[in-house]
């Protein structure tokens, strides 16, 4: 297995804290948009979320790939500007 939920929550987290940290205060959720993105996934793709929200995400029910050996398809991109 490539990892476990606990690292990809992780690895998110990260990319958060360094966007925050360049200033961004807005975070869209970006997925691979394939056959194995999550439901969970799929239905955040494309959506805005504060710093507040976005961690709220990551703590609540997560990724959930429909191939087991496979990890989570999505990855969090500054959206300050983006309407």
């Amino acid at each position: 297995m490539q990892g476990s939920v606990r690292n990809w929550r992780k690895d998110l987290r990260e990319i958060i804290e360094y966007l925050r940290k360049d200033g961004v205060t807005q975070f869209k959720w970006s997925s691979a948009n394939d056959e194995h993105v999550c439901s969970k996934c799929k239905s955040r793709d494309g959506k805005i979320f504060t710093y507040k929200e976005i961690l709220n995400e990551l703590n609540g029910a997560f990724c959930k790939p429909s191939d087991p050996d496979d990890r989570c398809r999505c990855t969090i991109i500054a959206a300050d500007g983006v309407r």
